[in-house]
């Protein structure tokens, strides 16, 4: 008897591994899938937590679902130690909360604004060639002109035309005043009720489910700074994918494309291939490789190093290129109704020169011996045909003669701020640019908003000089932020009606990241002058001189930096580096 019993009791049971097995799977398969329960009269909040929660620990009733890849509470109402971690207006981890509470929650909230006749004009004309079932209009009109504003007023007025719901914003860097910028636009405007993501291209692949296809149907695109989708790359191919840039124009969103600076020539225009195509009354497979179709259309490109860039011959003429240049523009340019609008700004281009800065003989001596030490590096790398070598000595020299002119931009700046401005310092590089700029500047008692680096008080800082806090702003961001004067905030104040001045503590070799950064200040009707600052009787002064050319070649050709990585590449001494490699080293 007891054998049999104690057969039957080993016959039922299973072996502890495989129990341990099934407990492990169920709970793995449980992590996975578990999302909030929501009781009746209760509602889901969506939270950004830090990592590790709030003081060490995990706040009471907070639970991390793996699934949503964010922290959730459930209640009647979110206790208030939690309100500064709520999902913000326009998110997407908002637009997940109202999916998971099966209703919308309240809007962003600012002052009204209103548009300017002209930037109704530009509204206008996108929704009619939306209306005429054109998939893509591209805005744009110079810096600083109000882009914004026309593209959230045009967003609304066609999903309202077609009965649509989701409106996604794509934005650049940094997203942490970039997204808050866009929000109070939305909310100045009024956001219709309509379901609005508002989210940085980095963050794009959230939006992408695992078998590569988009998580939701997007309606309307917004695509901000467009240009950063110039090359293929992982955050071209998901906006490629969630627009449907490779599908039939007749099931495409609605997509506007905004920059005012396009790219370095007409094949980095890629990401309008499918509106050409549907000009052109092809599939839009047939203009997935841009530059190949231009080119096969008589436009002067030939690949290099995997991309396309202006033939030989066009390199050396930039007449041909400033042809080439309006024959693809005007194509959307001239078209009825017009599928590109360009609007220059009234009051003008920012005025702009090369200010010399004389080393003291200790500077000078500092500066000739890296000097000496860059063209023996080159000449090995030279030697040994070691493009990377290369590059690196070239940092080297560009991070040595910034530090040696710290001092002169810091006295530079306090001589504007005696003249009654807010002063502006562009930076490329970090340790050796910004931070010791604003670390002097800060020492004599001045204080400094700092947006450079991965600093998350982005925002804060720029505010800081905008309300006058800190006088000065070193920055490194050429995009999508705001420092001119006057500029309207979300409760309806105003930044000081104090007026900006820029320098240029290195230089922007790359015309359309100069052009973008004058832009900040010089915009909306405020005029900020610039100034590159560089050593006079060193190689950085020739290689601002170049700069100075291009930016004048540049208002008319947004291709002028093919050009000038060209003529740099001579200053230096370097012009056996491939063109593509230098532009990387230089920008």
């Amino acid at each position: 008897m007891a054998t049999r019993s104690s057969r039957s009791t080993t016959k039922k049971r299973k072996p502890s591994s495989t129990r341990a097995k099934s407990a492990k799977s169920a709970k793995k398969s449980s992590a996975a899938t578990a999302v909030p329960t929501i009781p009746p009269g209760q509602r889901v909040w969506l939270l950004e937590l830090p990592w590790g929660g709030l003081g060490g620990g995990m706040p009471a009733g907070v639970t991390y679902y793996k699934s949503l890849t964010a922290h959730a509470y459930v209640g009647t109402a979110l206790p208030s130690a939690l309100e500064p971690y709520a999902s913000k207006p326009y998110s997407y981890l908002r637009w997940r909360e109202h999916e998971l509470n099966g209703s919308t929650g309240p809007g962003a909230t600012a002052a009204p604004m209103t548009l300017r006749p002209e930037q109704r004009a530009d509204v206008a004309a996108i929704a009619t060639a939306a209306e005429r079932g054109f998939r893509q209009v591209h805005l744009a009109n110079d810096v600083g002109t109000g882009k914004t504003l026309v593209a959230v007023a045009a967003a609304k007025a066609i999903a309202t035309m077609r009965g649509a719901r989701t409106i996604l914003v794509t934005v650049d860097r940094p997203a942490r005043i970039t997204i808050p910028s866009w929000r109070r636009t939305i909310a100045a405007l009024g956001d219709d009720d309509l379901r609005w993501i508002i989210m940085s291209s980095d963050s794009l692949s959230k939006l992408m489910a695992r078998n590569g296809r988009p998580r939701l149907k997007v309606d309307v695109a917004v695509i901000d700074e467009a240009h950063q989708f110039r090359h293929d790359s992982k955050r071209t191919s998901y906006m490629r994918r969630l627009t449907r840039m490779d599908g039939p124009h007749e099931n495409a969103p609605f997509v506007l494309t905004i920059t005012a600076t396009p790219g370095h020539h007409p094949g980095e225009w890629n990401y309008m291939s499918s509106l050409y195509a549907q000009v052109h009354g092809d599939p839009p497979a047939q203009w997935a490789d841009f530059g190949r179709a231009l080119a096969d259309r008589g436009v002067p490109l030939e690949p290099s190093y995997g991309k396309w860039t202006w033939s030989a011959e066009a390199k050396e003429s930039l007449q041909t290129q400033q042809a080439a240049i309006s024959d693809v523009r005007d194509i959307l340019l001239r078209h009825e109704p017009p599928l590109m609008l360009t609007r220059s700004a009234p009051w003008g281009p920012p005025p702009f020169d090369v200010d010399l800065v004389e080393l003291t003989p200790d500077q000078w001596r500092a500066y000739e011996l890296e000097w000496g030490d860059f063209q023996r590096e080159m000449q090995l790398a030279r030697t040994g045909s070691n493009v990377a070598r290369g590059l690196a000595a070239l940092v080297r020299l560009r991070q040595k003669a910034s530090m040696i002119r710290v001092e002169h931009t810091v006295a530079a700046a306090k001589a504007e701020l005696g003249r009654g401005y807010q002063v502006l310092i562009a930076t490329e590089m970090v340790s050796t640019a910004a931070h010791p700029v604003a670390e002097m500047l800060e020492a004599d008692g001045i204080p400094v908003a700092r947006i450079y680096g991965s600093n998350p008080e982005a925002e804060a800082e720029r505010m800081r000089f905008q309300r006058g806090e800190a006088p000065v702003v070193v920055f490194n961001t050429p995009t999508a932020i705001n420092l001119q004067a006057g500029e309207q905030f979300a409760d309806g104040s105003f930044a000081t009606d104090t007026p900006r001045r820029g320098f240029f503590h290195q230089a922007r070799y790359s015309g359309l990241l100069a052009e973008q950064t004058m832009g900040r200040a010089h915009r909306n009707h405020q005029v900020c002058s610039w100034s590159l600052l560089a050593a006079a009787g060193t190689i950085e002064e020739r290689a601002g001189t170049v700069m100075l050319s291009r930016l004048i070649a540049s208002a008319t050709s947004t291709d002028a930096d093919a050009s000038t990585f060209s003529e740099v590449a001579r200053v230096f001494g370097i012009d056996w580096i491939p063109a593509a490699r230098l532009a990387e080293g230089l920008d």
